[in-house]
């Protein structure tokens, strides 16, 4: 058996957070803490947590796993040591258990415009479309990836 111990909280019927620990059979091939929290829901149904893709790509079960914010969907059990501890990303209003309120983290992120833009912003839009080079391609290499999971800004 394991221990995985989650952050709870429901505003509507919770005055504080707390920790719940569920015991769980140790899943006979490593699974990753998402699917983990999957099999959690079926016992009970109540907790809350983000996912789509299951793939890394689209971050929406990002939280903090053991001290690390990171995907769940991407993140195994057999890297977690010990207990499993499961907090939501930090510094973000919580609206239920896991899921963190992403409203001002959007605002922000629309506000520094992380998008391509022409250097001469006068330009009228063109009929075609904009060819680069490999050259000015590979200029974006480390730039394009991100996933909007929002690990790397909670962690400040």
């Amino acid at each position: 058996m394991i221990d995985v111990n989650i952050y709870r909280y429901n505003p509507e019927t919770d005055k504080f957070p707390y920790m719940q620990t569920y015991k769980i059979k140790q899943p006979k091939t490593d699974i990753m803490v998402l699917e983990l929290l999957n099999i959690l829901k079926e016992e009970d149904s109540s907790i809350s947590y983000r996912r789509s893709c299951r793939e890394g790509v689209c971050g929406s079960c990002s939280m903090n796993i053991d001290g690390i914010n990171t995907l769940a969907c991407i993140k195994p059990m057999k890297d977690v040591k010990g207990e499993i501890i499961i907090y939501p990303l930090p510094h973000m209003k919580v609206i239920k258990d896991l899921v963190p309120d992403l409203s001002i983290a959007y605002k922000q992120l629309e506000s520094i415009k992380p998008w391509l833009q022409k250097e001469n912003s006068n330009l009228k839009p063109q009929k075609e479309e904009s060819k680069q080079s490999s050259q000015q391609r590979s200029q974006l290499d480390g730039l394009w990836e991100c996933v909007l999971c929002f690990c790397c800004t909670t962690s400040c």
